[in-house]
């Protein structure tokens, strides 16, 4: 009896967890491949005109938050890659994550920055706006910062809590903050 309840109670986390995939994609995902995951407790903001589309195999994982705001958020994640928990990406233009990427427990990745003129405060500067891209093959470690205008290469490896502020090579490992080439994946 006890392998019966057992066995229906992991049965009904499946469904319960494929009916919140299935609402989650038709409220927040203008295209999501096969297979995606998205968890319960993923939190998503979006302005009406925003683009979320991810590829097959996808996995986000709990507490993520994606912030889709003005001007003009696009987000575009690859097949096979994971988000994990508590990552924040916050877009005003664009994030290109690509294919087999994993992305460790509480990273943030941000397209824009607050305006620092010393003339006018901080609080009343417009954004500055940018991109950001990361290549295929890429394995972000917890804790890392990846701020705008940075393009990560392919096969490249970001360090636990590295702040990438300048573009990574491919197949480079950066460590540190700011985030520097330490060595390459052989």
């Amino acid at each position: 009896m006890a392998q019966v309840d057992k066995a229906s109670y992991r049965n009904r986390g499946g469904v319960i967890q494929r009916l919140v995939t299935a609402y989650k994609r038709f409220r927040y995902f203008n295209a999501a491949g096969k297979s995606l995951v998205v968890k319960r407790s993923a939190e998503f903001r979006l302005v009406g005109h925003a683009v979320l589309e991810v590829g097959d195999n996808v996995t986000i994982q709990d507490q993520s938050f994606f912030q889709l705001t003005m001007p003009e958020p696009k987000v575009f994640i690859g097949n096979n890659t994971v988000i994990g928990r508590r990552n924040i990406i916050t877009a005003k233009n664009r994030i290109s994550i690509g294919n087999d990427v994993l992305i460790g427990s509480d990273v943030q990745i941000i397209d824009h920055g607050h305006g620092m003129r010393r003339d006018t405060p901080i609080r009343l500067q417009k954004a500055e706006i940018g991109t950001v891209e990361i290549g295929n093959d890429v394995w972000i470690g917890a804790g890392a910062k990846i701020l705008m205008n940075v393009k990560i290469g392919n096969g490249a490896v970001i360090g636990a809590n590295a702040v990438v502020i300048s573009d990574i090579p491919e197949y480079a490992i950066a460590v540190g903050s700011p985030a520097r080439v330490v060595k390459y994946r052989e």
